[in-house]
């Protein structure tokens, strides 16, 4: 949590408070900002985008799947992320080098796997766990917009459409 005025000139708070995920283009940037979150505790996960196919392993490694390699269905990311692998360590920054080249190849799938890192970093945070996304790309007009998006939702009394029709 982020609690008094000296927490504001945290690395990871300039890099949460837009959202859980920030691209760079410099590579000085982005080892300078990785450094900066491993001084702070953070445990950083790197995972090279070199193809779709090694990005796919590379995450079941990090997610602590197992012998299994993740197919890349969003659906089971999505899952695994509900899980996340925190352990003992309750912040972790996930940095993807060259995402430029998955977001070339695939960017629809791109997109969504951004999306779930926003999404479930939000939810992580409810419960007091700290989860971002440094994502490093060589493409200097990158841009991967809508991430995380919510909408206003009805409460849990009022949800289902039939008892607000009474």
């Amino acid at each position: 949590m982020f609690r008094t005025a000296g927490d504001f000139d945290r690395a990871d708070w300039e890099l949460l408070r837009h959202g859980a995920i920030t691209l760079f283009w410099r590579e000085e940037r982005f080892e300078a900002s990785k450094a900066e979150l491993g001084a702070l505790g953070y445990r950083l996960l790197e995972i090279a985008c070199v193809t779709p196919s090694q990005f796919r392993r590379a995450v079941s490694e990090a997610l602590g799947w197992g012998d299994g390699a993740w197919d890349g269905n969003l659906n089971a990311l999505n899952d695994g992320f509900a899980a996340f692998p925190f352990g003992d360590c309750p912040d972790v920054a996930i940095c993807l080098r060259d995402f430029h080249v998955i977001a070339g190849e695939e960017p629809a799938f791109a997109h969504g796997v951004l999306d779930i890192i926003e999404d479930w970093s939000r939810n992580h945070l409810l419960t007091g766990r700290r989860l971002l996304a440094l994502v490093q790309t060589n493409d200097v007009n990158f841009r991967c917009e809508g991430l995380g998006g919510r909408s206003a939702s009805w409460n849990a009394a009022e949800w289902l459409n039939a008892v607000r029709e009474l």
